[in-house]
C-alpha cells in the first residue's frame, strides 16, 4: 500500500463528519429563527415592543451554536490531518525493523527474543511463553530488578522438546516482596510485514502479531542477509 493508498483510506474513513451534518441543521434552524423573528417584530405590540437586550441576546444565542460546530469542525479538521500522518508515516515502517510494546516474537533457527522493563524489583516473576493456540509451552520463575531485560527462549518446552517456528507470545507476571503486582511493558522487535490502517492508530504487524503505531520505539533499517 502506497502513502496515496493510505490518505485515501483514512479520508474516507472520516467523510460524512458531524460538524457538517450539524451544519446543515443549523442553517435551516437559521432560516426558520430569522423568519419567527421577523414575524415576531411585525405583530409585536407597538406600545410594548421588543427591546433591543431580548434582540441582540437571541441573535448572541444562534452565534454561540455556529461558533460551537465551527469549532467541531476544527477539531475534526485536525484529527483527520493527524490520522492522515500517522498512516502516511506508518505506510513507510513497511520492511523497516521496529521495536514496540507487544508480546509477540517469532522463533527462527531455535530462537525467539523479548525485552521487558520492570516498574520496581519483583522477587516473584514468572514468565510464560504461549503458542499461538493459546497454550503454555514454557514457564519461567525468576527474581527481577527493577529495570530492562532481555529474554531468550531457545524453542523448547518445558521437557526439552523443540517446538515449530511461527509466532509465540510472552506472558509475565510480576509481583514485589508484598504480593503487589508490579507494571511490566514487554517490547518486541521485528519486520512491519502489514498495516491496518481502519483506525486512527494504525496496527502494524509485527512478527505475527499487531502492535500500534503509537507504541513504536524504535526503527531502523534490517541487517542484509550474510
Amino acid at each position: 500500500m502506497d502513502i496515496a493508498s493510505a490518505t485515501a483510506a483514512v479520508q474516507a474513513a472520516t467523510a460524512g463528519n458531524k460538524s457538517s451534518a450539524a451544519s446543515t441543521a443549523l442553517a435551516g434552524n437559521f432560516d426558520t429563527f430569522l423568519r419567527l423573528l421577523t414575524t415576531q417584530l411585525k405583530h409585536q405590540d407597538p406600545t410594548n415592543p421588543m427591546s433591543s437586550d431580548q434582540f441582540t441576546q437571541q441573535l448572541v444565542q444562534m452565534s454561540g451554536v455556529e461558533q460551537s460546530i465551527q469549532t467541531n469542525r476544527n477539531l475534526e479538521t485536525l484529527i483527520t490531518a493527524n490520522s492522515i500522518q500517522n498512516s502516511n508515516l506508518s505506510v513507510s515502517l513497511l520492511g523497516k525493523e521496529v521495536t514496540g510494546s507487544g508480546t509477540g516474537a517469532l522463533l527462527a533457527d531455535g530462537a525467539a527474543n523479548w525485552s521487558y522493563a520492570l516498574a520496581a524489583d519483583a522477587p516473584d516473576t514468572t514468565l510464560q511463553v504461549i503458542n499461538a493456540d493459546g497454550a503454555t509451552v514454557f514457564t519461567k520463575k525468576l527474581n527481577a530488578a527493577k529495570g530492562d531485560h532481555q529474554f531468550a527462549w531457545d524453542g523448547k518446552d518445558g521437557n526439552s522438546a523443540e517446538q515449530p517456528a511461527g509466532t509465540y507470545f510472552l506472558k509475565i507476571v510480576a509481583n514485589g516482596a508484598n504480593g503487589a503486582p508490579v507494571a511490566v511493558d514487554t517490547r518486541t522487535t521485528g519486520i512491519v510485514t502489514a498495516i491496518d490502517l481502519t483506525s486512527t492508530d494504525p496496527l502494524l504487524t509485527v512478527n505475527g502479531a499487531q502492535i500500534r503505531y503509537s507504541q513504536i520505539t524504535s526503527v531502523k533499517q534490517p541487517e542484509a542477509p550474510i
